[in-house]
């Protein structure tokens, strides 16, 4: 299979490196019924990252009751391995995805110290591992990183799948003699901030070890994957006196401290906007962002069907969910999941609410069960996260084909000012046409680049199965591929490349589709929305537009008679660029009532 371009109302801008990467699952925004030329439409624009590269850090909770969760984790590092490097998620010799051409793979732990104080458990550690990554191990480690404490495997390289995944499990089996007071969140928000960062952790106020003791581990161009794994909450606090027995200010059982003195601990928000801002400022889209939380849900809140999302409410309001006093013993909290001969884990209800609050920001947050003797499904819901996050988005409806199979769509690449693909003439072989249909001045150099037309692909669907004809290069309009109902249950269908067409490193790609009027749009109105005489549809004679939904750049649009489709009126060209953001689009002034148009389609 081949990566995937997707597109959102009319423009999808992709910063193009190997393998696509837009925002992950189905898009939500319906995509505008337009028609072509004659109409303008509301666009929204797609910025993604192409990426090649994976840092994977896992976050394995080493206190005492840890043992049957690490021995499950390290267990599925093969098949991870495995499907990573093939990007082939069933073992069917088919590629679902881009393969990960470079992984970084880290551990660190969830001892983050008690601030030199004395505590069972956690000894006089002042900082514990303090979110450094783990890289110690009794067996020599073929897959490490050059003067880094992490490992780096490379699927084209030397080095199989197995001996990463020996080598994976080695130091992510961390043992048990970590802090009982585990402090998740702090570590790895620790581990991947910067020291030029204004966070600070903890009653010393140090600073983040990713351009220090972590160095190297988180590249600018990667996917960023985050894996906890742990029986308990977070615990993260910028004060250890919550940790003193003896305390004048906490008191209680020390089980309890955490759950008795809330507000002692570091808001949730802290972890969310913390992860975030890594991303932001490195200029990755918050797509690439995967966090994933293995931790003390009961097993029945989790549904792991294809393409299922993390229901954050249904986990987070369920009774067993619910923070309190164990009744049959006082110094402890109840059980959230016990499984006998698994494990038995608490409440995480931090840990979830970062995951929730990192998906509503854009990112990826997923949720899975420890309380689980195989973690099969976990990790595969993982991996799937993933891969949906390299593979691209689906399309959010399906598109009009027009008698010959084709879509009316284009796909344009603008090419960078230096580097091996400037020219259209160059790129002639994988699809796109060697002349350019324009040239442009590139915003950050100054310099004038080439933009090309990507040809289209048409499918044959003459047989039982489309297929794609031979000898075709380009992109094509993908609603046939067998793995559709599982990358793209909803709606199934997307644009893809044929193998060795994806657009080439630092270019820029844009899809625009016009699509005509659809019987079945009715209710709100949108540019391109059939009007006037429609008999059979008499809700689509008028260009209204009302309710939430609305917005003030499509109001009080007009139905054009020459074309039967509601448009946006202007009086000059500016009003296209301020209700529209189509700077490219004109005020056409010779229709009886001018609207806004496609220049290049005059």
């Amino acid at each position: 299979m081949s990566p995937r371009l997707a597109n959102s109302n009319l423009i999808v801008a992709l910063f193009a490196l190997p393998a696509l990467v837009l925002s992950s699952g189905c898009l939500d925004r319906e995509l505008g019924p337009l028609n072509p030329c004659v109409v303008s439409g509301v666009v929204e624009e797609i910025q993604a990252s192409n990426i090649e590269n994976v840092d994977l850090l896992f976050m394995v909770d080493n206190s005492n009751s840890m043992a049957e969760e690490q021995a499950a984790l390290t267990q599925q590092f093969q098949n991870m391995a495995r499907v990573l490097a093939t990007g082939d998620l069933n073992d069917d010799g088919m590629q679902d995805f881009p393969p990960v051409k470079s992984l970084n793979f880290g551990v660190i732990s969830s001892d983050m110290g008690v601030g030199g104080l004395t505590v069972s458990t956690c000894g006089g550690a002042f900082f514990g591992d303090d979110g450094v990554l783990q890289a110690s191990c009794d067996s020599a480690l073929t897959t490490q990183a050059s003067g880094g404490s992490f490992l780096n495997f490379q699927p084209a390289g030397d080095i199989s799948p197995t001996a990463f995944a020996s080598d994976a499990s080695c130091i992510a089996s961390l043992g048990l003699n970590g802090c009982g007071f585990e402090q998740q969140l702090d570590a790895v928000l620790k581990a991947l901030t910067p020291s030029t960062s204004e966070l600070t952790f903890g009653s010393m106020m140090t600073r983040g070890h990713a351009d220090g003791m972590n160095s190297g581990f988180l590249r600018r161009d990667s996917l960023v994957g985050i894996v906890i794994v742990s029986d308990e909450d977070d615990c993260s606090t910028p004060n250890p006196e919550l940790f003193n027995s003896t305390s004048p200010l906490y008191s209680g059982s020390l089980n309890l401290r955490c759950f008795s003195y809330p507000d002692a601990l570091y808001p949730t928000t802290r972890y969310v906007n913390g992860l975030l801002d890594i991303m932001d400022s490195t200029g990755r889209g918050r797509d690439l962002l995967v966090y994933a939380a293995i931790v003390g849900v009961p097993g029945d809140l989790i549904d792991n069907s294809d393409g299922a999302e993390t229901n954050f409410a249904r986990i987070l309001d369920d009774p067993r969910m619910a923070e309190m006093v164990d009744p049959a013993d006082p110094s402890r909290l109840a059980t959230s999941c016990n499984v006998p001969g698994v494990g038995k884990a608490y409440p995480p209800r931090r840990l979830v609410s970062v995951a929730r609050g990192l998906q509503e920001a854009g990112a990826n947050g997923i949720v899975q069960s420890v309380c689980q003797s195989d973690f099969t499904p976990a990790l595969r819901a993982i991996i799937d996260k993933i891969a949906d996050v390299l593979g691209g988005a689906c399309l959010p409806r399906e598109l009009n084909r027009a008698t010959d199979g084709s879509v009316n769509c284009d796909v344009t690449e603008t090419l960078p000012s230096t580097g091996d693909y400037t020219t259209c003439a160059s790129l002639a072989s994988i699809g796109r046409d060697p002349e350019p249909i324009r040239r442009e001045i590139d915003d950050k150099t100054g310099a004038e680049v080439e933009v090309c037309r990507v040809i289209q692909v048409i499918p044959d669907r003459s047989g039982a199965t489309p297929s794609l004809p031979s000898g075709g290069v380009g992109w094509y309009y993908d609603d046939f591929d067998p793995d559709l109902p599982t990358r793209c249950a909803d709606n199934q269908q997307r644009i893809s490349f044929t193998p060795g067409a994806e657009p080439k490193t630092g270019t820029l790609v844009k899809l625009e589709c016009y699509q005509p009027a659809r019987d079945d749009v009715g209710g709100l109105r949108v540019p391109g929305d059939g009007c006037g005489d429609n008999d059979n549809m008499p809700q689509n004679n008028v260009c209204t537009c009302e309710g939430v939904d609305c917005s003030p750049s499509i109001a009080g649009m007009i139905c054009d008679a020459e074309s039967l489709t509601c448009q946006v009126p202007c009086s000059s060209n500016a009003d296209c660029r301020n209700r529209l953001g189509l700077g490219g689009f004109i005020c056409d002034t010779s229709k009886a009532t001018p609207f806004c148009v496609n220049p290049t389609c005059q």
